[in-house]
């Protein structure tokens, strides 16, 4: 079974926190910070710990801000993570746990040096607070590193302006009014690195949640350029999910004319940690792309139906042409989708149309 990601932040963690803290300020007291971030650690989640050894960490440093945002800079790792968005530097989230929470009475030396940090941890929770209590220091100095040299700085301009960020205290102002979030995404939107540009795709997917059609606009004049349809198709999954006639119209796909010949589940019963397969049968009478998505339903916790909703592929149909659909479901226990024994029941979204359905056993 794999480690738990909370033990992540740990005693050793802070141990190697505190190590690299000491060679910036000699008299950095390791042994009694370690004590004091280990104590009851065990019994807290991953974002309770951060805060934890956050908070253990805050008295140790200097009583004056500035000297204390100073000293936390200065013991920052020389050598960058060797690849974009590495955790090999994830034992310094908590020093940007402190900053998020100490740093707003001096908002500008803090953003600055939250820009410096987000080059060894991201720093896109850490910045939200500063967003909403000091947005009009924040933003600028935000829109002026759209450009900057490393592509963790940009990625971070992308992701800590989400609307509504996971994990993340939410940007009202944004989730009311996007359109300066996305004038930041219109500079992003062709950055050479990957990393940055799924940042782009996730920051458009919350405006999309709230404003789909300003998502779909935006949507529709970047795909002037070819090279944005996967970007695209990303940032407006969940308009794609939930059958938007708009964002399907801009990938080709369109509504009414594909049949369904037949949909099944094999096998017709199965156990928690196996698997099952959906199959059917598709035909475009009139040609064109075609998508397909795996609405799976299972009973709900208080009666009625849950369900998600499973992306199951895209296909370009000549006239008549059959499509042989399968598309295979992992019954694995996550935490998202809790496994109910009894009917589950699977049907196909074509084209943002529900139709076909078939059900099978889940046995406990």
């Amino acid at each position: 079974m794999a480690e738990p990601f909370k033990n992540l932040v740990s005693a050793g963690s802070a141990l190697l926190l505190g190590t690299e803290l000491s060679r910036a300020i000699p008299s950095f007291p390791v042994a009694r910070f370690v004590a004091a971030a280990a104590d009851g650690l065990d019994d807290l989640e991953l974002k309770a710990r951060v805060r934890h050894v956050g908070t253990q960490l805050r008295p140790f440093l200097a009583d004056d801000w500035p000297t204390a945002l100073d000293q936390l800079v200065a013991a920052m790792p020389q050598e960058a993570p060797n690849h974009e968005g590495a955790t090999s530097f994830f034992h310094w989230w908590p020093v940007l746990d402190v900053v998020e929470r100490d740093g707003l009475s001096h908002p500008e030396a803090s953003v600055r040096a939250l820009c410096r940090l987000t080059t060894r941890f991201s720093a896109e929770f850490a910045i939200r607070p500063y967003l909403i209590r000091a947005p009009d220091i924040t933003w600028p100095l935000l829109e002026g590193w759209v450009d900057h040299v490393d592509p963790n700085v940009r990625r971070w301009v992308s992701e800590g302006t989400r609307p509504r960020l996971p994990w993340g205290i939410q940007l009202a102002t944004s989730i009311a009014d996007p359109a300066r979030g996305l004038r930041l995404l219109d500079r992003l939107v062709d950055d050479p690195s990957a990393y940055v540009r799924r940042s782009v795709a996730n920051h458009l997917g919350d405006v999309a949640k709230d404003h789909p059609a300003l998502a779909v606009v935006t949507a529709q004049r970047w795909l002037a350029v070819p090279t944005r349809h996967r970007l695209v198709e990303h940032g407006l999954r969940t308009l794609f999910k939930r059958g938007d006639a708009g964002a399907l119209a801009l990938i080709g796909n369109v509504g009414g004319s594909v049949r369904v010949v037949r949909v099944g589940v094999t096998p017709a019963s199965a156990r928690v940690g196996g698997s099952v397969v959906i199959h059917a049968e598709l035909v475009n009478p009139m040609g064109g792309s075609v998508r397909v998505d795996v609405v799976w339903e299972w009973p709900g916790a208080r009666g009625g139906w849950s369900r998600k909703i499973f992306r199951g592929g895209t296909r370009a149909l000549k006239a008549d042409e059959t499509w042989n659909f399968e598309h295979r479901l992992s019954l694995r226990e996550v935490s998202t989708r809790p496994s109910r024994p009894g009917e589950q029941r699977l049907s196909l979204r074509v084209n943002g149309e529900d139709g076909a359905a078939a059900s099978f056993l889940l046995e406990p």
